[in-house]
């Protein structure tokens, strides 16, 4: 094992102070398009509305400085702008800007990071202490072959993400097809009365699903069992609030972020999950749900709300059995590729986790 020589990550990057008035959805970043766990960004839901924000460039460094223990981190890859709470690291000319993001994405530079930020309910990272960071002193080619192994894990990854999202449109299109255009199997010969096919019916939500509370995760250990807020999955716990088909709906924050499960989970107080009362419904209302702007329905004032009050006026179209069972049974084939690639992608991730921390400390050498 080589021993490796370390200097502060100010000597090898700087923080960007540039600004920009260029600020459009497709480039914008922020806390909340910030996608938890090195997950990278998504599109942003909303423009700030000011004239001017901070800049970045492609092969810049972008950090939450808020909580960072949710480890938000992504390289960019375009120029763009974003918000006050994001930093923007920028590699100096002697440093390999992908190597110093995979310094960055190192646990232990989260570690750190939350170790030394300031606040209780709003943590923030301290950028003097985040410039004091160990960053390992290595050659440019060495930088350059760590960051060429690294890619190649998240290249695998980026790849089994792509075939996700065009599973996930094929899932999205044939609910079109079918519910929206009423294309399904045998519309041909069917009668259509008051605006919907002969058979079907128009039902209260309350008379499909029982909608249940979330609960307090606090004192649960760590365990495998995955623990649902309203912006998606907190983190992994040892004990199951629930352990069937379920549409989970959010209560207070992003409310139009429904999500649909069928493994043992535990949802917090932001987040109803629902029992399915009727057979082959799980799947067809997700996509319902997933179409109706739950925000407009929003009954809270400073933090978007829904309530079990409003949920119970929701009237759905019900296909008959039959379609219910057919449209499940061909979604459930999609979910199942879905689900094998994300498979893929835990195990791809974990393997670079494990493989990152070892490279970065000279354990292995390249």
């Amino acid at each position: 094992m080589k021993i490796w020589k370390y200097k502060r990550l100010s000597e090898c990057s700087n923080f960007v102070s540039e600004r920009t008035s260029n600020i459009a959805i497709d480039n914008y970043i922020s806390t909340e398009n910030m996608i938890e766990n090195r997950g990278g960004v998504k599109e942003a839901a909303a423009l700030p509305d000011v004239k001017s924000t901070s800049a970045y460039k492609p092969n810049d460094i972008l950090l939450s400085n808020i909580r960072p223990y949710f480890c938000k981190i992504w390289f960019a890859d375009k120029k763009g702008s974003c918000s006050n709470d994001v930093l923007v690291v920028r590699a100096k000319k002697e440093v390999d800007p992908k190597f110093l993001y995979y310094v960055l994405s190192d646990q232990n530079f989260f570690n750190w990071d939350s170790m030394t930020s300031k606040g209780t309910k709003m943590p923030r990272g301290t950028p003097n202490a985040i410039m004091k960071y160990s960053v390992p002193d290595l050659p440019l080619p060495t930088q350059q072959k760590i960051a060429s192994i690294l890619s190649a894990y998240d290249a695998l990854i980026q790849n089994y993400k792509k075939q996700i999202e065009a599973l996930q449109t094929a899932a999205s299109e044939l609910y079109k097809e079918w519910f929206v255009r009423f294309r399904f199997p045998g519309y041909q010969t069917t009668k259509f009365e008051n605006g919907i096919p002969e058979g079907w019916k128009i039902e209260k939500l309350t008379k499909l699903v029982e909608v249940k509370y979330g609960k307090d995760h606090s004192k649960l250990d760590v365990g495998n069992i995955p623990v649902y807020g309203s912006g998606g999955i907190m983190r992994y716990c040892n004990k199951a609030l629930y352990d069937k088909e379920t549409v989970l709906i959010p209560r207070k924050g992003s409310l139009n972020n429904i999500m649909y499960a069928n493994n043992p989970l535990w949802t917090v107080d932001t987040m109803f999950y629902t029992v399915m009362l009727r057979k082959n419904i799980a799947k067809y209302l997700y996509y319902v749900l997933s179409k109706i702007d739950m925000e407009s329905f929003n009954a809270g004032a400073a933090l978007p709300s829904m309530t079990t009050e409003i949920l119970s006026h929701f009237k759905i179209i019900v296909p008959d059995n039959e379609i219910l069972e057919s449209f499940d049974k061909k979604i459930a084939l999609i979910f199942t590729q879905i689900d094998n690639l994300q498979q893929q992608i835990t195990n791809l991730t974990q393997q670079r986790d494990l493989l990152l921390p070892r490279l970065m400390s000279g354990k292995l050498e390249v």
